[in-house]
């Protein structure tokens, strides 16, 4: 019998209510079926499947060939070079008759050299080698900068979809207890305790909290699809978080211990001291123009039949020698080159100044945000308290007949705001915090831990309307 009377109840839901519980229906099957994803496990899944940091990956790579192929350089050359040539033609001379003689000349001359050539002193591929070296530093920090990156986009992703959750959860039980008021409501009316006003006013609130249901859906799905194309895992849910918890303390807790801190490990930073570096021995390169080059030289060959006086015969040489070369004038080049060096490891000293400036104001912004944060979620909690306290409050009036349906609902929706308003303050501190530690350069594996740290950590004690 009360399965018929709720088949009968449901024929008689508002079209617009039918929308809302299809799609509720349609989303928990969905989410029944979806995997939750830690934080971490989101990180493994984004590294493997993110576009950008597998093209900064292989763009390392590639760097990191560069220093084999400039040591190249500075390593002996070894080449083998053989060839035989067929030689056809004749000879004519005369006889001790004076008579003219002709005698064909045909033979093979085949030729084999072993050469080989080392740099003893080559002041340009040394300074080669070493930018190669600092450039391929530089493509290492730079990977390390798109990890970072790509931390803070998928911190983003992730957390929206998490707060998008939590507001959805809010605002379906939002719509249970205005549900619950428009039948009490009705109920008073048929008593005779109650207005039509109060009915439609009832009914109205009801409305709009389901339209904020629709919203609340859309916005999931929007949430999910940016993490799915993050992280390549379809219908992915995050790691449900308690509604009110404190986080867990700063570690370290000093300001200057995280200035410290990223200043001395800054991805962003290296990527600049390297690229001093990189300016600095490509200032040396140039110079070198103006220095002599020496190198070692030497050869075995073997010859056969290598001119017309002598054929049948076999010469093998060997030579050992030192060979200098000394630029002496190329019309100012070199110069001009030395000084645009030293001026764009100039620019590139002051655009190191002004990274570690940025750096300084970055940390100091976000190391205030998360101390604020974490004041305002102390706060945000204690509001929480209070507005369930006064749904608590309006319930027992209602019930005793001094409270109306309108004070339990203004009360209601004061309460959901600060739970929402709460769950956004969570997100802002956790982002803050995320964003903290990359500055500081930490470790991606030992953000992703502490941000699931935070998503666990243990939840205080707040009060519930009922």
């Amino acid at each position: 019998m009360p399965c018929r009377q709720q088949a009968l109840r449901s024929r008689r839901l508002h079209p617009g209510l039918r929308l809302v519980v299809t799609a509720g229906l349609l989303l928990a099957a969905g989410l029944a079926q979806a995997r939750a994803l830690s934080f971490a496990e989101a990180l493994d899944a984004a590294r493997a499947n993110d576009a950008p940091y597998r093209s900064a990956g292989y763009e390392y790579d590639a760097t990191r060939y560069g220093v084999p192929i400039a040591r190249a350089q500075l390593l002996p050359a070894v080449s083998l070079t053989a060839s035989s040539s067929a030689v056809t033609g004749s000879r004519r001379f005369p006889n001790a008759q004076n008579q003219e003689v002709r005698t064909p000349l045909d033979y093979t001359a085949p030729q084999t050299s072993l050469n080989l050539r080392m740099a003893l002193f080559n002041f340009e591929a040394l300074s080669g080698y070493r930018q190669a070296e600092a450039q391929s530093e530089v493509a290492e920090a730079l990977y390390r900068t798109q990890g970072l990156d790509l931390v803070e986009r998928l911190a983003s992703a992730y957390m929206q979809t998490l707060l998008a959750e939590q507001a959805q959860q809010l605002y379906e039980a939002q719509v249970k207890s205005f549900e619950m008021q428009a039948a009490q409501a009705e109920q008073r009316l048929q008593r005779g305790e109650g207005t039509r006003v109060q009915v439609a006013q009832a009914q109205a609130t009801l409305d709009v909290a389901r339209t904020r249901v629709v919203e609340a859906i859309d916005l999931l799905e929007q949430s999910r699809s940016r993490l799915e194309r993050l992280t390549g895992v379809a219908a992915a849910t995050t790691v449900p978080m308690p509604r009110q918890h404190l986080p867990t303390p700063l570690f370290p807790e000093r300001l200057g211990d995280w200035l410290e801190m990223a200043l001395r490990q800054s991805p962003t930073l290296q990527v600049q001291e390297r690229s001093r570096e990189v300016a600095r021995q490509f200032a040396r390169r140039q110079m070198s123009g103006h220095l002599p080059r020496v190198e070692l030289v030497a050869s075995l060959g073997r010859n056969e039949n290598d001119s017309t006086n002598a054929i049948g015969q076999s010469t093998f040489i060997r030579s050992v020698g030192v060979q200098l070369s000394v630029p002496l004038y190329n019309g100012g080049g070199v110069d001009a080159s030395v000084q645009q060096a030293k001026l764009r490891q100039a620019q590139v000293e002051e655009e190191l100044r002004k990274e570690r400036e940025a750096i300084e104001l970055d940390v100091q912004r976000h190391y205030q945000a998360v101390v604020n944060g974490e004041k305002k979620l102390a706060s945000y909690i204690k509001a929480l308290d209070s507005t369930a306290l006064a749904v608590q409050g309006a319930t027992r009036s209602l019930e005793t007949g001094l409270g109306t349906l309108s004070e339990l609902a203004e009360a209601q929706s004061v309460y959901y705001a600060s739970a929402r308003d709460l769950a956004q303050a969570r997100v802002e501190t956790l982002l803050s915090r995320v964003r903290l530690m990359l500055r500081a350069g930490m470790p991606l594996p030992e953000v992703a831990t502490e941000v699931d740290r935070f998503l666990v950590a243990a939840p205080a004690q707040t009060q519930a309307p009922r």
